[in-house]
This record gives structure tokens, sequence and C-alpha cells, in this order.
């Protein structure tokens, strides 16, 4: 009687080769995507930043100047992902408590007004929270103050979760480095 050997055959090996190549090539593709998806947040960071801002500063002073209207908020002059900066949680009118879409896991817009004793913030303030931590951290927070004619914004890359986001968190603080950013433009 022929003994036969135990061992894989030649189609076995093919097959295993494979699924091993399909398992890769899967791999590569989500993490080049994850990378696209980082890039383009950035990316609307950036806009945001430039040309978003740039047109509120016109807008504020258009209704400051030449409406004479003083009753305007950050959401009125600045447009965020597609946010509803008229809609309330509440039935107060001096309060706005509205969060965007997440824009990758765990980072999604904020637009607030608050205007109580406690929180001085009546003209409107964007965040763009890391909300993967247990309290969640601004990465970017955009804020409208009409007594100083001034919209402030405010960018901490170390608030992204270097955990979470390592490729967002590089490629932030590639852009606009690793110390915390102020900038105040006076209309």
């Amino acid at each position: 009687m022929i003994k036969m050997k135990k061992g894989f055959t030649l189609v076995e090996i093919i097959f295993a080769i494979l699924i091993i190549e399909i398992l890769v090539a899967v791999g590569v593709v989500i993490s080049e995507f994850s990378k696209i998806r980082a890039h383009s947040v950035i990316e609307s960071m950036s806009y945001t930043l430039t040309t978003g801002v740039s047109n509120a500063v016109e807008l504020a002073q258009n209704y400051m100047d030449l409406e004479n209207n003083k009753s305007f908020k950050l959401g009125d002059v600045l447009q965020i992902d597609n946010l509803d900066t008229k809609t309330s949680d509440y039935s107060n009118p001096n309060y706005i408590n509205v969060y965007g879409r997440e824009l990758v896991k765990g980072l999604r817009w904020h637009y607030t007004t608050r205007n109580t004793p406690k929180f001085k913030n009546r003209d409107g303030t964007f965040d763009l929270k890391d909300t993967t931590y247990s309290s969640p951290r601004v990465v970017l927070r955009i804020t409208l103050d009409k007594d100083e004619r001034v919209i402030r914004y405010r960018i901490n890359c170390k608030n992204i979760k270097k955990k979470t986001h390592p490729v967002l968190r590089e490629l932030c603080i590639k852009k606009w480095g690793d110390k915390d950013i102020q900038e105040d433009i006076h209309f």
C-alpha cells in the first residue's frame, strides 16, 4: 500500500496566497482612505480659517456699518457644515446649541450662543471638538464679539487624540504647528 504524504496541494497553496494578497490590498485601501479623509478634514479647517472667516468679517462689517444691524450672530455671517444655527435646543432665544455631523469618528462641529451671567457668549461660537476624550477638547474655535468688533479664532492640533486620529493630528501639526495659535481679526 502506498502511503500518502500529508501536506498541502498546489491549489491549496495558491488559494492561501490569493487570500493573503486580497487582505493586504484591502488593508492598503483602508489606510489610503483614512489618509484622504484626514487630508479633507485639514483642507476643510483651512478653508474655514481663510475664506470662511474672511467672508464672515466682511459680512459682520456690512451688518454693523452699512445696515446698522447689531442683532446678528456668528451663525448669520459664517456657515459651517450645513448647521442650522437658528435651531435651538430650548425655547430660550438667548441660547442656541447645535451639533453637526461627524467629520471623522468623534470630530464634529458645535455651534452655541449663551447670554447668561456665567457665559458672555451671546454673539456665537463655532467649536470643532474631538469627542473621543472623556471630556471633549476643542481643536478649532471661532468666536464673534460685536462689542470689540472682532472675530477670534484659536486652533490647537494637540487636542486631536493621537491614539484615535494619528494621521489627522500629524497633518494638523504639520500645517499649523504644535502650539496653541490664536488670532483676532478686527472689522
